[in-house]
Formats: C-alpha cells, structure tokens, sequence
C-alpha cells in the first residue's frame, strides 16, 4: 500500500512540476514579447522626436530650371530652402516672393516639383 502512494505522490510531483515549468515559460515568453514592442515603440517615438528635431538640408533650389542667383537669394529671404516648400507654394505666392508673372510661376513650380 505504501508503495502505490509513493508511485501516486512521484507522479503527482512530476505532473505539478511539467505544469508549474509550462506556466513559467510561458509568462516568460509573454514579458519578453511585452518588453520588446515596448522597446520598439520607444525606439520609434524616439526616432520620430530626431526627425522632426532635425533641421532640413537645404537644397540648391539654382537646379531649377528658371531660378538663378536673384531668385535663389528671394526664396531664401521668404525661408524656401527646400525643393519640397518651393512645390508646397501657390503660383500666386511664389509671383509674389519673385516679382514675377504667375504662368512664369507656374513654370518654376512645374520644375520644382520634377526635382524633389
């Protein structure tokens, strides 16, 4: 009889410990997965902080067909350093920043916006 619960407690042990070790790694694999995407979102947000902290290299707006040294000096006085905020302006805009016709500013537009 002693023998048949030591064989039963032996087994019960032995069951208890396989689930206790399932349950443990499973939290394991949990907090380690947890732990990651919030590093990796932390690692976004952070990147996300650089790029907008990080001031934008201005361009040689003199490769655009129709601006030379007077306008690239213009664009740079209104604070168009960038092909980007030259394609962002209206042709009125830009006619005004120049001095210039409108459908020459449209013309420059349409260049600017071949380039970046």
């Amino acid at each position: 009889m002693k023998e048949k619960y030591t064989s039963n407690f032996l087994i019960g042990l032995l069951a208890g410990v396989f689930v206790a070790a399932i349950i443990w790694y499973w939290q394991k694999s949990t907090a380690a997965d947890e732990g990651a995407l919030e590093l990796l979102d932390r690692m976004a947000d952070m990147e996300r902080q650089m790029r907008s902290a990080a001031p934008a290299m201005p361009d040689d707006l003199q490769q655009v067909h129709g601006i030379g040294p007077v306008f690239d000096g213009r664009l740079r006085q209104a604070g168009i350093e960038t092909f980007a905020q030259l394609a962002a302006l209206s042709p009125e805009k830009l006619a005004d920043i120049l001095d210039i016709g409108s459908n020459r500013a449209a013309d420059i537009l349409a260049n600017a916006g071949q380039m970046g």
